[in-house]
């Protein structure tokens, strides 16, 4: 009679995880961030805590919780786009496939929730930090808004609909404007320099959502959510227009995605009664002929391009007037200079 007392051992007994193991199912996580990046969150978050002042361990959780879920909208973002690179290398579930980068990109989500747990931890034993959000709230409502806004924009993208302008702001703003709010949230939840509600806004049916995670700390939200409109409408030329991006995410990509970018939007409304670039976006064009077919109405006939420089112009006064009217922060200001479209 055969002997099974082993696997009745194995199956009471603690599972082993190893180090091996981890490593092994983070490879498509660990692939990407091992590709040279800006460091935008890092740097972002060290120039507001000029401001802020939140104590460096707790700042280093934070910075590596939004760090890891920015990289990990990029996994999914790749897969769901179709795209080929990102920073300059395949993507990887061109390497790894699409079932393990799913499950690295969902393991990564969990892994930030523990470390959310471990801030909540840190902040429940600071008795001078009092807030009404968790981290794990925080987290939880703005990647519910991440989620919409992708959501909106794969949408327009597969049923071919060009969103109106206000459609697209709103989208970024949750799409993209959501990833710098973790960082600010958490960032706000966490400091130790506290000062006056930044009282201007408070006609804001918007904001007002915020002050319960304020206390009495300036409000920063529309600052950042205009750092991160602007962040986005900045990325969405610069793959259009800017020879290094192509070097990095291919040639025009947005245009073979199928994507309706910030430039496309208004190139498409200018004129709604000429279909050619409606016509070119839904072949998901690969040709370089035609993409700079595309690319030159919107050079010369819709000027959209001229509009969008003009968009990021005003917003970049607009985020100039919030930082003055904060208090002004050097740091924060040369860092955003690096990303103004010279």
């Amino acid at each position: 009679m055969a002997d099974y007392s082993r696997i009745i051992s194995k199956t009471l007994s603690p599972s082993q995880w190893t180090d091996v193991n981890e490593s092994s199912i983070l490879a498509p996580y660990t692939y990407l961030t091992s590709a040279p990046s800006k460091e935008t969150l890092r740097h972002l978050a060290n120039a507001l805590n000029d401001w802020l002042r939140v104590e460096s361990t707790q700042l280093e959780l934070i910075i590596r919780m939004a760090q890891a879920l920015q990289n990990d909208s990029l996994l999914f973002d790749d897969i769901e786009d179709g795209s080929e690179l990102r920073r300059g290398q395949p993507v990887a579930n061109t390497v790894y496939g699409v079932p393990q980068t799913v499950n690295a990109a969902s393991y990564v989500v969990i892994k930030v929730y523990k470390d959310a747990s471990e801030l909540s931890g840190i902040m429940k034993d600071n008795a001078s930090i009092k807030v009404s959000s968790t981290p794990e709230e925080i987290i939880t409502e703005e990647l519910l808004n991440a989620h919409r806004g992708q959501g909106m924009d794969i949408l327009w993208r597969d049923q071919v609909t060009c969103p109106t302008e206000d459609e697209y702001i709103d989208m970024i703003k949750n799409k993209t404007a959501s990833l710098f709010k973790i960082l600010m949230r958490l960032m706000m939840a966490c400091a130790t320099e506290r000062k006056n509600v930044y009282a201007s806004h408070a006609v804001s049916d918007r904001h007002w959502t915020y002050f319960t995670d304020l206390g009495t700390h300036r409000n920063y939200i529309p600052l950042i959510e205009l750092i991160g409109v602007m962040y986005q409408i900045r990325d969405d030329y610069s793959n259009l227009r800017d020879a290094s991006y192509s070097d990095t995410k291919g040639f025009a990509e947005d245009l073979t995605e199928g994507k309706f970018s910030f430039p496309l939007v208004h190139a498409i409304r200018a004129d709604e009664s000429n279909t050619r670039l409606l016509d070119i976006i839904r072949q998901h064009p690969k040709s370089p002929e035609l993409k700079r077919e595309a690319l030159l109405y919107m050079e010369n006939e819709s000027k959209s391009f001229d509009y969008t420089l003009a968009v990021l112009r005003a917003l970049q006064i607009r985020i100039d007037e919030e930082m003055k009217a904060l208090g002004g922060n050097p740091k924060l200001e040369k860092l955003l200079d690096k990303l103004r479209v010279k």
